[in-house]
């Protein structure tokens, strides 16, 4: 329902965009709420999964088409991936304090939403026409596409909406964001990723999201929302993320004979642990953490692309 009525009205031209960086009131939306919609302080996650099979590639640092694969995923990519949420969220988000910034998204009012799935639907189609123009890869950027919404409705439209059916949202968040490192391959023209990489990415996804599902415990239980999050708790949610963070090191270990990646895993649990198992930590404390694990996060892309581990 929430989706149905944030449908474009018929006095919007179907093919206009924002026109101000920042509107006037709470009824225009603006590319600076549509920016933030595509959550740039999360961009790294899919830097991380666009750059997976291109490591060690340097020649593709001089093709028009890796630099705008690498837009299309961070920007109209984004804003599908995060947009169809915030639409059908919007009475959620309004009371979600976190929001109205870079890290978490935009606090949009109805009127302003109403307009963003026609939004979403001209940046990823044009994005990927422009894509398909540049690599050629007509016939496997459409059936991407194609995929690629459908996952994405999955997740957030009735009568599915897996985002509100934990635990059935995980496999779906892996299965979406395994699609970004895909669209890598075929804009760049390389094979797949290696095993080690999926596993990896599995359970970097599936701890990252159940992270970001216990930051949001307290309006999504205030809303009965179902999320695996609710499902099991303060204490299972921290369990379980401390658990899918020692897969991702034992994955790391026996794939990836790499000092630096094996010493950044096992980082990551003794930090998670001390913080939040034992010592626990404010809401803004936690910003500040994924602040710091952003900064960290980037030098270990940075590397791991020079030494070509994820690479095929």
């Amino acid at each position: 329902q929430a989706f149905c009525t944030a449908m474009p009205s018929p006095a919007h031209g179907w093919l206009s965009l924002p026109t101000r960086w920042q509107g006037k009131d709470s009824q225009e939306l603006d590319w600076k709420s549509i920016l933030q919609i595509s959550r740039p302080g999360w961009w790294l996650v899919h830097v991380w999964l666009y750059l997976a099979p291109t490591g060690q590639k340097y020649y593709l640092l001089h093709t028009w088409t890796f630099w705008l694969g690498l837009l299309y995923s961070l920007f109209p990519l984004n804003v599908l991936v995060y947009g169809l949420n915030d639409v059908t969220d919007i009475e959620l988000d309004a009371q979600n304090d976190r929001k109205g910034n870079f890290m978490y998204g935009a606090k949009c009012s109805r009127e302003q939403l109403r307009d963003l799935p026609r939004i979403i639907v001209l940046l990823n189609v044009g994005g990927i026409v422009v894509l398909a123009f540049a690599s050629g890869q007509y016939v496997s950027l459409v059936i991407w596409l194609a995929i690629c919404f459908t996952v994405n409705a999955a997740y957030n439209v009735e009568p599915l909406r897996l985002s509100s059916k934990g635990p059935w949202e995980l496999p779906c968040v892996v299965g979406g964001f395994s699609g970004v490192t895909v669209l890598s391959s075929i804009v760049n023209h390389l094979p797949w990723a290696p095993l080690g990489y999926w596993a990896h990415m599995a359970c970097l996804v599936l701890r990252t999201q159940l992270w970001t599902e216990f930051l949001d415990y307290e309006p999504d239980s205030a809303c009965g929302r179902r999320t695996t999050s609710t499902l099991v708790g303060r204490t299972g949610s921290k369990i379980l993320v401390v658990f899918f963070l020692i897969m991702e090191a034992a994955v790391t270990w026996y794939f990836f004979p790499d000092a630096i990646m094996r010493a950044f895993s096992c980082s990551g649990i003794v930090a998670f642990t001390a913080l939040e198992l034992v010592r626990g930590t404010t809401d803004r404390e936690k910003k500040k953490a994924m602040k710091i694990q952003n900064a960290l996060g980037l030098s270990l892309v940075l590397w791991i692309w020079h030494k070509g581990l994820f690479a095929a």
